[in-house]
């Protein structure tokens, strides 16, 4: 999927169905100039039968067509509006905070958020077909230009079965970049989906930062910012299930 296309598939996902649900945005994001996590390649976490499924996606559309794709020519993104999705999981809705007065909007440089959630009734893999307006300044008039993309997945998985029962392996757990200035991504891999905990302590244990998530079966990766931090050396856990993993990062400005 293009950058063209990923931004403007998941300003579709920040809107949904139900425009009075909450979420809230991620504010590790809130400097970027724009952007959306997760992306396709990491996608949304996997659910189970029967099992409350949650999971929130974060959103920053630029102003300017040349911002997500440079080869178009240059448009004023106005605001994009949410049209619906096709193929979501039975069992789950999207939701969605308007940044406008109507329904299901983002506008360019704010961070948006969006909350996909419920309780699954069907097993299986399911391709999400996304449909969005996106509104632009074209010879000084506002058009609206309607997308349907495809690339996001959400899997939902049977009863639970023994590998769902098996211990929990944590593995291949590192942050990247390290050293860095201001932002790093802490990555780790698990044999199957579960709650880890991620914290970040100074070097006399004082907890600086934590992040609870639903990670899934395979590599996992949460983004920290340091920018209020000092340069120095700090000390980062990673908990799923009853395995930990402590490591180092620098922070070097």
């Amino acid at each position: 999927m293009s950058m063209k296309h990923a931004l403007l598939a998941a300003c579709l996902l920040t809107a949904g169905l139900r425009a009075t649900a909450q979420c809230t945005p991620n504010p590790l994001y809130a400097d970027s100039v724009f952007g959306v996590w997760p992306d396709t390649t990491e996608n949304f976490i996997g659910g189970m039968v029967g099992v409350f499924y949650s999971d929130t996606i974060n959103i920053i559309i630029p102003s300017s067509s040349t911002d997500v794709d440079p080869s178009l020519p240059p448009q004023t993104i106005d605001s994009v509006q949410f049209n619906g999705i096709d193929n979501l999981p039975p069992g789950l809705a999207v939701h969605c905070n308007s940044q406008t007065g109507g329904p299901c909007t983002l506008l360019p440089h704010q961070l948006g958020c969006g909350l996909i959630e419920g309780t699954p009734t069907q097993a299986g893999s399911y391709d999400l077909v996304l449909n969005v307006t996106a509104y632009v300044t074209f010879l000084g008039f506002p058009t609206g230009l309607p997308y349907a993309f495809q690339g996001y997945n959400i899997t939902i998985a049977g009863t639970a079965g023994v590998n769902d029962l098996a211990p929990v392996s944590l593995g291949q757990v590192q942050n990247v970049p390290n050293p860095f200035a201001n932002r790093t991504t802490i990555e780790f891999s698990l044999n199957r989906g579960t709650t880890a905990r991620i914290k970040v302590f100074n070097l006399v244990g004082e907890e600086l930062w934590r992040e609870t998530v639903q990670a899934k079966s395979g590599v996992n990766r949460v983004p920290f910012e340091a920018a209020r931090m000092e340069s120095g050396v700090y000390l980062y856990k990673v908990e799923a299930g009853d395995r930990m993993f402590t490591g180092r990062m620098v922070v070097s400005r």
